[in-house]
């Protein structure tokens, strides 16, 4: 249903292409790469959970954190599932300003998990994700209609100044139904990644995981 529209999107070649392999599961995360060879580590690079493409690009709170964001700025509810950013594809035409940039999205993800795999770089935080998304998308302005070129521009700039804030960190209980009533879970913490007023979960089972996201009470 959605393949088709790929090639309509108004963004570089490669990416679409990228999408096409997406939209089909061949995208090499981690999960498909162990379908081929042995994989040593088959965790996802942004918080250690195992990495797949519906892990990598909605599910992980990095990806989950950015979606809420979009939405926010885009002032319409882009979801946070392959389905839900893939709908609005197949009406390009009314949908070219959100297409490119849910697709400078997935793209910034996948280069930036790719540095960080290939490269060596370490995550330093959501403003790396943020501001890639930003230069992406306007590098992409040339292709695009003046009308749409300069609400990707508008958004671009709403972005910068959003990555522009100083991170938070909150802490929240995990609660569980029990016999009694609901019950503090101790043993797992609940951590979250806070950009800006935007606060999505991101469950942290491993010390590590804390580590690397800079989540220190």
């Amino acid at each position: 249903m959605f393949v088709g529209s790929i090639w309509k999107l108004t963004i570089p070649p490669r990416v679409q292409f990228f999408l096409w392999l997406l939209s089909n599961n061949r995208v090499l995360t981690r999960d498909n790469l162990g379908k081929r060879r042995e994989v040593s580590d088959p965790t996802c690079l942004f918080c250690s959970e195992k990495e797949s493409i519906s892990h990598l690009f909605f599910e992980c709170c990095v990806a989950r954190n950015i979606w809420l964001i979009i939405s926010e700025l885009l002032n319409q509810d882009i979801g946070a599932n392959f389905e839900s950013i893939a709908r609005f594809w197949v009406a390009n035409k009314r949908h070219k300003f959100t297409n490119v940039v849910t697709s400078s999205v997935i793209w910034s993800l996948w280069k930036l998990r790719n540095e960080m795999c290939f490269q060596g770089v370490t995550w330093t935080g959501m403003k790396r994700v943020l501001l890639r998304t930003v230069r992406m998308a306007r590098r992409w302005v040339p292709l695009l209609n003046p009308e749409t070129g300069l609400l990707v521009e508008e958004f671009a700039q709403q972005l910068e100044n959003r990555a522009s804030l100083p991170p938070q960190l909150q802490w929240m209980p995990v609660m569980i139904n029990t016999s009694s009533g609901w019950d503090l879970l101790g043993a797992q913490p609940l951590g979250s990644v806070v950009s800006g007023q935007t606060n999505t979960p991101c469950n942290v089972s491993r010390p590590e995981v804390v580590s690397q996201f800079g989540l220190e009470p």
